[in-house]
């Protein structure tokens, strides 16, 4: 760009330095004004060098610089002029173009009138090739100033195109980690502290009972080899080989919401699990309803004091799905650990992708009560 920007003011610089060599020579114009005449010279040199990023600037020092000497006929001020006006078509705008030529007509027409009686030629011609000059110049300027701005334009739509990409990648990413976020919590919540009652409560009748013990220990290997399968569905998500198809274990169904409930059971929760109407059958909301129990009766499992009744009732009615579950713990007493929270936040999630909401809270009289409601539909909106 430099290099160009040289080789364009040089266009004008060279023939107006010799123009200045000859009239100081022949004497045709006075010492005081040739080196008027010089400086001009130079200062239009510097403004031609800066046409890119001024180019109003430019156009203003050398209409100034060629009104005040259209009377004499070896200056290069239409030159400069022509440039002037062409920069600001190209790098300005086209409006800004034509009122520079309109301007530039005006402002030489003027002063080919106010210098008429001073120039030895008459300055008509003069006033008229610079005129022309500049409309020409105006006309190509526009034309590729338009294609400039054209391509200039489709590649900031591109740049804009390839950053709305980036984000939505990055907004499907961070929301198919919460997803697997949620996942997780899920199985490791439910998982432990499934095998954790399992586990004490072996423990404590390995010598009062030793089938049931062996029979809680059976319940903990097919609880952490069933949680194991699906960490692997959910670490194999995450895997990011080549030509590798992660293993996908089925999402749970409400069809298993039985055995899910019998698990909890095994553990010496007293879960009942209810179901009126008729379940929706889309997977997703079906994976939505069978988290929400899971994490209800984990809660349950893990904070209620000695409850002697968990009600799962689930009603599908109305074009609605209720899912409630409730337990009977002692009020007062304090669990037996402490909960983040992420889990409920979690079934809020879920329920929200299908226009549901969740509550959970207190009982009057002790326990606590989850309660989910959603649309009854089939799939993901």
């Amino acid at each position: 760009m430099r290099t160009a920007d040289i080789l364009i003011a040089s266009i004008y610089a060279f023939p107006e330095a010799v123009a200045r060599i000859v009239t100081y020579v022949d004497g045709s114009l006075s010492p005081v004004l040739n080196t008027f005449a010089l400086l001009l010279g130079a200062v239009t040199t510097v403004a031609l060098y800066k046409r890119r990023s001024a180019p109003m600037t430019a156009l203003i020092i050398t209409l100034a610089v060629t009104a005040l000497f259209i009377w004499n006929s070896s200056s290069m001020g239409p030159i400069a002029l022509t440039i002037a006006l062409y920069s600001v078509a190209v790098h300005h705008s086209v409006r800004a173009a034509w009122i520079g030529l309109g301007a530039t007509a005006v402002a030489v027409a003027l002063a080919g009138l106010a210098t008429a009686g001073i120039a030895t030629d008459p300055a008509d011609a003069d006033v008229i090739s610079t005129i022309i000059g500049g409309l020409f110049a105006v006309l190509i300027g526009i034309n590729i100033g338009n294609r400039k701005r054209y391509i200039g334009a489709l590649v900031d739509r591109a740049g804009q195109l390839a950053r709305e990409r980036d984000q939505q990648a990055q907004l499907a990413a961070a929301s198919e980690r919460s997803r697997i976020a949620r996942e997780m919590h899920d199985i490791v919540a439910h998982s432990l502290s499934v095998m954790i009652r399992l586990a004490d409560g072996a423990e404590a009748m390995v010598e009062k009972d030793p089938d049931a013990s062996l029979a809680a220990i059976r319940n903990v290997g097919s609880t952490g080899r069933a949680s194991l399968a699906e960490m692997r569905r959910l670490l194999g998500i995450l895997r990011d080989e080549e030509n590798e198809i992660a293993e996908r274990a089925p999402q749970p169904t409400l069809d298993e919401l039985p055995q899910l409930v019998e698990s909890y059971r095994a553990t010496g929760l007293p879960a009942t699990l209810t179901v009126t109407g008729v379940p929706p059958v889309g997977q997703g909301a079906q994976v939505t309803i069978y988290r929400a129990v899971q994490e209800a009766l984990t809660n349950a499992l893990r904070y209620a004091s000695q409850p002697s009744r968990v009600d799962v009732v689930l009603e599908c009615a109305d074009g609605a799905v209720t899912v409630t579950v409730t337990d009977d713990g002692k009020a007062g007493e304090t669990p037996v650990s402490e909960g983040t929270g992420r889990g409920l936040v979690g079934m809020a999630e879920r329920a929200a992708l299908y226009g549901g909401t969740v509550t959970s809270g207190p009982m009057s009289g002790g326990g606590w009560r989850v309660h989910m409601t959603m649309p009854e539909t089939g799939e993901n909106p």
